[in-house]
């Protein structure tokens, strides 16, 4: 799937309710959308992210994090710096990829 194709289908599925997910490490929180957006929001879930408010996610910060989803799979190091120039987000938006992608 394409990035566009992942970030529309987020937000209609984000929309009418939360989507649980967890990071990679095990933390989990919810991803919701208001139709333009994307906002995650800490979890009941326990152990869940310590997100104290909510953090939304652009589609601009989303289209950039979206190519190094598949590097960072393929277990390619060195990568967290280059990925955090473009949102503090990005552990959600890799969760949320791959959910979906």
């Amino acid at each position: 799937m394409q990035a566009e194709e992942v970030w529309e289908r987020l937000l209609v599925e984000c929309k009418d309710r939360p989507m649980m997910l967890q990071t990679k490490t095990g933390l989990h929180f919810n991803l919701k959308s208001n139709g333009k957006k994307l906002i995650a929001t800490a979890s009941e879930i326990e152990p869940p992210c310590k997100i104290r408010l909510p953090r939304p996610i652009y589609k601009d910060n989303f289209l950039k994090v979206f190519p190094y989803y598949e590097r960072v799979r393929s277990g390619e190091k060195g990568l967290s710096g280059e990925i955090l120039a473009n949102t503090r987000n990005s552990v959600y938006i890799m969760a949320a990829i791959k959910r979906i992608g």
